[in-house]
């Protein structure tokens, strides 16, 4: 009876050493893996971001614009608005069908002009 016993306990301490062994393996994979690249984690995050908002972000307060006037396409003549892209400062009779194809990209998008001194140019330049 007293080898019966010594097996058994062997064999118990064997399977017990064989958990032991499984469970340490688990969790050193588990902890193995490697994160993410902090590149990589601000990419898909940013890409998050950009899927999930489609508006423009609004101009924050504190910085001033860069720019006094915007030029945008109505009804195929440009209109020269203020930087708040509400109030009018002049229409037009410059044809957006008539500019070349790289500043009608500008103006589709609103072509920001600085001062007064550029905006007459602009519009001395392509008025006819």
């Amino acid at each position: 009876m007293r080898m019966n016993k010594t097996n058994s306990i062997r064999i118990f301490f064997i399977l017990t050493v064989l958990f032991l062994i499984g469970c340490y393996q688990i969790l050193n994979f588990k902890s193995t893996k490697e994160p993410l690249p902090v590149k990589e984690t601000e990419q898909i995050t940013r890409i998050e971001q950009e899927t999930e908002t489609t508006e423009i972000p609004a101009v924050p307060v504190s910085r001033p614009l860069d720019y006094k006037f915007v030029i945008v396409e109505e009804a195929d003549y440009l209109t020269v608005y203020f930087a708040d892209k509400v109030t009018v400062y002049e229409y037009t009779d410059i044809r957006y069908s008539d500019l070349e194809d790289s500043l009608r990209q500008k103006i589709r998008h609103g072509y920001c002009i600085p001062d007064e001194e550029t905006l007459f140019g602009f519009l001395e330049n392509y008025s006819s």
